[in-house]
């Protein structure tokens, strides 16, 4: 089994790297907001293509600051040069407004990078809350590296509070950027519709490089991290990958992972991970899309299996069409997530997966 733990925290460190944007696209119903920088700027960031704004007005409180000198590189991405910290107050909240209200589903996303900005030296931890409800703890331990936080939420009124929380005397907590994107109300359904879905893992299977994609090749911007899967083949086309209500890109879906025949025994392609809390519950979406133009006499066709249960199938991959099997009611209690998808005996090719997003129930 491959072990989705085992990677989450190179996977986490290791791309930040985006596409450069060649062409602007419509960012109707997206709120991005630059934290840290001066009331009444904005600017169109040069990477994604994407419009920027300050967070004067969504926050009370809080202090301007910018990382050290020593952490501002070329490579780092433009809103994490400046943040904005509270040493007041045990609980501040932005606002959030989207136009489409609490009829609207969202993808929010908090960004952090410490960059010694106080000079302290004293790496921060501090909680970060969605509304009334914890959505997680924002632990640094690297002054250096970028965290990232992401959530799917559907509100359940008007405005969205996104809220930092001191946890100690000693940390004083500060966000780098806050974003928020209208998503697909018929995608990422949950059994309450009053959850929310925190990001466990994204990521793009098979890929070519070690580039990330997010918008504006992801029309969500969404973040897909590269992975490079040992013991896998490649297969992928250079043709348009069709969309479906997911809207995963055409540059994710274009390649797969599948056993590799020179090295692999078996016919399946397996992963696992280990939750954090027995009581955490998760949700898997598969993303699955055929690659190769099949001949006559080829079939490629799985089932999909959880803890040694059937979750799906027999799966057929549609050529260059993108299906998505995804959990309609999440595991609980199991500790550990082993997921296998193996070859039927009518098939005559392997099993392929694109691309795998997997979330936890907040």
């Amino acid at each position: 089994m491959e072990m989705l733990k085992g990677f989450l925290f190179s996977w986490i460190i290791g791309f930040y790297l985006v596409t450069i944007a060649v062409a602007q696209e419509d960012q109707s119903g997206f709120i991005s907001i630059d934290c840290g920088i001066s009331a009444g700027s904005n600017y169109t960031d040069i990477i994604t293509g994407l419009s920027y704004t300050s967070d004067v007005g969504y926050v009370s409180g809080g202090v301007n600051k910018s990382i050290s000198p020593i952490y501002q590189t070329n490579a780092l991405e433009r809103q994490f040069l400046t943040l904005t910290s509270f040493p007041i107050g045990t609980k501040n909240c932005y606002t959030l407004t989207p136009a489409q209200g609490k009829f609207g589903k969202y993808l929010i996303r908090a960004s952090f990078l410490y960059g010694d900005y106080d000079g302290n030296g004293k790496l921060p931890v501090f909680d970060l809350h969605i509304g009334e409800n914890y959505w997680d703890t924002v632990t640094i331990s690297n002054a250096s590296i970028p965290i990232r936080k992401d959530i799917i939420h559907t509100p359940p009124n008007d405005s969205i509070a996104v809220c930092l929380v001191k946890t100690d005397t000693t940390s004083t907590p500060f966000i780098s950027a806050l974003e928020l994107r209208p998503l697909n109300v018929t995608a990422y359904r949950t059994v309450l519709n009053t959850s929310s879905l925190e990001l466990y893992a994204r990521l793009n299977l098979g890929s070519l490089t070690n580039q990330s994609y997010r918008y504006i090749d992801d029309v969500y911007d969404r973040i897909w991290m590269p992975f490079q899967w040992d013991n896998k083949a490649i297969i992928n086309t250079t043709q348009e990958v069709r969309e479906n209500s997911y809207r995963v890109p055409s540059v994710v879906m274009s390649t797969a992972v599948t056993p590799d025949p020179l090295i692999a025994t078996g016919d399946s392609v397996s992963f696992a991970w280990i939750a954090e809390n027995m009581t955490d519950k998760y949700y898997m979406y598969l993303h699955f899309a055929e690659v190769l133009e099949l001949q006559v006499a080829q079939i490629r066709e799985f089932n999909i299996y959880v803890n040694g249960n059937l979750f799906y199938g027999p799966v057929s991959p549609i050529y260059l069409s993108t299906t998505t099997i995804y959990t309609m009611s999440p595991g609980i209690g199991t500790g550990r997530y082993d997921v296998v998808i193996n070859k039927t005996a009518t098939s005559t090719l392997p099993p392929l997966l694109n691309a795998l997003e997997i979330y936890r129930e907040v």
